[in-house]
């Protein structure tokens, strides 16, 4: 791949030269960064592997899941409606396209675009400011053609078979003109942050950007289907309005259905000349007005990132003597004390941790909301509340699971040098930091809603399913492979994930419908709560006895 990047960058290089590159500078640039890559993993569908030479291989793969997904989508949206209905259908395929593009920029080149790791190196060089954007530019561009590609390689075929070539090489072209105009627009994002926040916490926003994005990502899976389904989507075409002239999906539609119907009128011209014009004239707005800033401002983030211990002390004394109190609320030991406040605090700051974690809990919201307001089916369903609550219990254990795993690893060797005589009170301080950070408000948000929409009457059943699942979570922690907080590198824990995960559906399915039993019987879920707590807390002080003997060091 790194070869036929390079061979159509050759092609380029006056287009290079023109807009004021050092052409052999862009050219070792981007040699470097595309060779790097095999060290950096993908976190698009939740990779999180190895960071090896397979990195390329697994990228292919991500490309060929893309092009089964935009498959999919294509037959759905382009597949079926009359040509003269299609500009609600091509809107949404471009949508699609120009939200992956966004959220990919986000999510797998946030830290490409902000690293700042070369500066030490390239900087102090006779290296200019224009020759190190596009260099970045054409790094990124080049994957996201590559996944623009892979997503619109069935929509081509279809379009080309339906209504001739030129409407599927258009469609290609508008295609991988989205991806530049996200390019541009992402760029803009980025100095619009660096302008209002500063550069010690701008990673930190993009994080929390990064879990908006995956949680709006997943969500749509709930949504889009049933815009596919909608009778309207293919009977009824959709009146062209002025609104639809700020919409960059909508400019591409536009522009597609120029060729497809065809039509030539004023309104499919405009969309036509913003569709082919904006993108171009976003890059040429960069190069010439946003590379110096762009290049200062990531320059800035290796000296703005060397805060003084004083500034550091000042800005979180009062967030260490919080969470020293909720610890010494609800542990029992000075160790189990230290585990609790070492997993908060940890968990606070590690951004891997809280991109896997967090959007799953997002997205267990946005399942349980979104399939409750079906008309018929599970939603409709006199149980559904507790299938909901039983639902999101497999999404808390995530960060049980993660809880164990971290890039540095290497620095476990701590809790073997360390005095330690019960390594028990380290497991459960940091499991019960776990369920006051994440798994309580988690439930109380479930809760509130399930309360809502089914009634007061229902909370002995909320109370019974929450202690429930901290059973369920403790009965994982105590059957599963028992390791210290933080000290497994992430590929050890990839075996047997499938077992795992389904023997947990399992236990999970049959303790819902044991719930749903007791709630035929009467005051059956009252009689079951204080057992379900004496369970709970016998299983804690188990797991809280481990000894040295039944932890795994890595």
């Amino acid at each position: 791949m790194v070869t036929i990047i390079l061979w159509v960058l050759d092609r380029l290089k006056s287009l290079f030269q023109g807009l004021g590159a050092d052409y052999s500078q862009l050219h070792a640039i981007v040699q470097v960064k595309l060779t790097m890559d095999s060290r950096r993993s993908f976190v698009s569908l939740g990779r999180y592997g190895k960071q090896s030479g397979e990195s390329s291989n697994n990228f292919i793969r991500i490309l060929a899941i893309y092009a089964i997904i935009g498959g999919l989508i294509s037959f759905a949206m382009l597949g079926v409606p009359p040509k003269e209905n299609l500009f609600l259908p091509l809107t949404l395929q471009f949508s699609y396209i120009m939200a992956l593009c966004a959220m990919t920029l986000i999510s797998d080149f946030s830290s490409v675009i902000l690293d700042s790791s070369d500066n030490q190196i390239i900087l102090p060089r006779p290296v200019s400011s224009r020759t190190l954007w596009l260099a970045r530019v054409v790094h990124i561009t080049s994957y996201l053609f590559a996944i623009t590609l892979s997503l619109t390689v069935v929509s081509i075929f279809i379009l080309a078979s339906r209504f001739g070539a030129a409407s599927a090489l258009l469609f290609l072209l508008l295609s991988l003109l989205s991806a530049v105009l996200m390019v541009f627009l992402t760029n803009i994002f980025y100095l619009v942050l660096m302008k209002f926040t500063s550069e010690e916490k701008l990673r930190e926003v993009i994080n929390y950007f990064q879990i908006v994005m995956a949680i709006l990502f997943y969500g749509s899976y709930q949504v889009l289907p049933r815009l596919i389904g909608s009778e309207r989507l293919v009977s009824e075409p959709l009146a062209h309005q002025g609104w639809h002239y700020l919409v960059p999906p909508m400019w591409m539609a536009g522009a597609t259905e120029t060729f497809i119907q065809p039509v030539f009128d004023q309104t499919h011209l405009i969309f036509l000349v913003l569709a082919l014009i904006t993108p171009f004239a976003g890059l040429w707005f960069m190069n010439r007005f946003l590379t110096t800033d762009f290049t200062q401002k990531i320059s800035s983030i290796d000296q703005d990132g060397r805060t003084t211990p004083s500034t550091l002390t000042s800005a979180s004394a009062h967030r260490q003597n919080w969470v020293e109190q909720v610890a010494d609320w609800f542990t029992g030991n000075s160790l189990e004390r230290a585990a609790f406040a070492f997993t908060w605090r940890i968990t606070s700051r590690d951004r891997k941790f809280k991109l896997k974690t967090y959007p799953q809990l997002g997205f267990g919201l946005a399942y349980v909301i979104a399939i409750s307001f079906q008309g018929g089916g599970l939603g409709s369903g006199n149980f559904f509340y507790l299938f909901a609550l039983y639902f999101g219990g497999i999404y808390v254990m995530v960060a049980q699971y993660q809880l164990r795993v971290s890039d540095n690893y290497r620095a476990s060797w701590i809790y073997g040098s360390a005095p330690i005589q019960e390594p028990g009170s380290i497991l459960s301080g940091s499991l019960k930091a776990i369920i006051i950070k994440l798994l309580v408000p988690f439930y109380a948000l479930l809760s509130s809603y399930v309360l809502f929409r089914y009634g007061f009457d229902k909370i002995s059943d909320v109370l019974l399913a929450f202690s429930n699942s901290l059973v369920m979570l403790l009965s994982a922690a105590l059957l599963s492979t028992r390791t210290m907080p933080f000290s497994v590198e992430q590929d050890a824990m990839k075996q047997n994930n499938t077992a795992r995960g389904l023997l947990i559906s399992l236990v999970l399915a049959v303790v819902g419908f044991s719930h749903y039993g007791l709630t035929r019987i009467p005051f059956g879920v009252w009689v079951a709560l204080p057992l379900s707590i004496a369970l709970c807390w016998y299983l804690l002080q188990q797991y809280k006895k481990t000894a040295w003997e039944s932890i795994e060091m890595a």
